[in-house]
């Protein structure tokens, strides 16, 4: 399900596009004309009638010439040390067939092939990414008769990806890979939606949303979300998670403390239990204020929310976080000082 989620994203020439500009780096995209992207076949058939198939590949016009883009996508969870030596095979298969379909340069040269691989593995890529790499040393002399091929790494989990408020899909992208709470999802989805289509990207739309809703099922199995087929259902769905979240921690408190009830005896184990989760409750809402507004916000939200006890009164704060544009309207609804229309404020 993974493998076809990137598969069909990849489809796209935007998600190329993206990644080029946000994760590649090189003064020769200067000269790139974006508009020119194409997608080709990716089926390799060797001399010797061995098929072979990479994943994707592009090919755009830069200076007026032809430049194939070898996409990669590598899902495994662990690095491939054979890497750099696929990468080489798939170069010679691409180039043999550009040779054999009339696809080559005018002069007869093959075009520059730049390889990337995508990786969304959980631990750091560490296999090489020179094909000299795994060639054992020789003397100079032999040297510049070894083959020599580097290619992209793009480590999914460990790049930045705060460009995907400003509308990059590959950071989106890889801030679905690093998400692993449902306001990250939430955050994702909301910059998505903010971003929206550009003609000819719809299509994009219900892909980003199972992805979405795929993730939502991973992070939280036992409240499985409903089916979505948009991204702005998708945030709705989220948005509607994080409202409910005061009341769920009152519940998990009460469940907490019945269970330590058991052995500590029954009214200080329900006591011990609502403590702990109002605790709970008042230290994530003051996380999600920081990481919708800034720290400020967050700070502030803790210095009001000291002593409130009241679970529907955070469960309020928590809608405030998320009908309020800034954090400042959410501390004078929290505060009650009259700006936004707030009510008493909950300082003890």
């Amino acid at each position: 399900m993974h493998d076809d989620h990137y598969k069909r994203l990849f489809a796209f020439p935007r998600l190329v596009e993206d990644l080029l500009r946000g994760f590649v780096v090189g003064d020769w995209l200067d000269d790139v004309d974006f508009s020119t992207l194409e997608k080709l076949s990716a089926e390799f058939v060797s001399g010797e009638g061995r098929a072979r198939r990479g994943d994707t590949v592009w090919r755009v016009r830069r200076r007026g010439a032809w430049l194939h883009l070898l996409v990669m996508l590598e899902f495994q969870s662990r690095d491939d040390p054979d890497m750099a030596l696929r990468i080489l095979e798939y170069t010679a298969l691409l180039y043999q067939e550009l040779a054999r379909n009339g696809a080559l340069e005018p002069d007869g040269l093959r075009p520059p092939v730049l390889p990337v691989v995508l990786y969304n593995g959980a631990a750091p890529w560490r296999a090489a990414r020179e094909v000299g790499e795994l060639i054992a040393p020789v003397p100079p002399s032999l040297a510049p008769y070894q083959p020599a091929q580097r290619y992209v790494v793009v480590d999914e989990r460990r790049v930045r990806s705060d460009d995907a408020a400003e509308g990059n899909l590959m950071a989106a992208v890889a801030a679905l890979e690093q998400s692993r709470s449902m306001e990250d999802l939430h955050r994702v989805a909301a910059a998505l939606e903010r971003r929206g289509w550009a003609p000819g990207e719809e299509r994009l739309d219900p892909v980003f949303a199972k992805w979405l809703e795929r993730l939502m099922r991973r992070l939280a199995p036992r409240d499985a979300p409903p089916t979505v087929s948009t991204v702005e259902e998708a945030r709705m769905t989220l948005e509607e998670r994080v409202s409910q979240w005061p009341q769920q921690w009152r519940q998990e408190g009460l469940e907490q403390g019945l269970a330590q009830g058991m052995e500590q005896g029954r009214a200080q184990g329900i006591e011990q239990g609502r403590v702990q989760g109002i605790e709970q409750g008042r230290a994530l809402l003051c996380r999600l204020a920081a990481r919708k507004f800034d720290a400020a916000a967050g700070e502030g939200l803790a210095a009001a929310l000291t002593g409130v006890a009241d679970p529907d009164r955070l469960a309020q704060v928590g809608d405030w976080i998320i009908e309020c544009e800034t954090g400042a309207d959410l501390l004078a609804r929290v505060c009650g000082d009259g700006r936004a229309g707030g009510s008493p404020g909950y300082v003890a």
